[in-house]
């Protein structure tokens, strides 16, 4: 004989006000394609072909998944931004005075 379970609460059938941490994090294809676009398939450190997007911002520091947080690299510099912090500190500092200190929030942080 298999008892089932059933639950006590049940699950909430309305829209979440704030999307999960997840969701906010990732880029959306819709942005990465602007970010793509913008730099013309370009790396913004080195200038050969962009095939990925990094989050200057990174996400463990509250970076969010939005088009001021996303920059076009190559996969070596992307390497190289992790694994060197002075390199990412610099990015982080250009994209600051591009965009102000906020931007890599998105609306529901400010």
């Amino acid at each position: 004989m298999v008892i089932q379970m059933l639950r006590q609460v049940p699950r909430p059938r309305h829209k979440r006000r704030v999307p999960k941490q997840r969701q906010r994090n990732a880029f959306s294809s819709k942005v990465r394609k602007q970010i793509l676009q913008d730099s013309d398939g370009a790396c913004r450190s080195c200038s050969r072909r962009a095939t990925q997007i990094h989050h200057v911002m990174p996400r463990g520091r509250g970076g969010r998944g939005v088009y001021t947080n996303g920059m076009a690299v190559c996969n070596d510099c992307h390497a190289k931004i992790h694994r060197n912090n002075d390199v990412l500190e610099y990015w982080i500092e250009t994209y600051r005075q591009q965009h102000g200190d906020n931007f890599y929030k998105d609306r529901w942080d400010m």
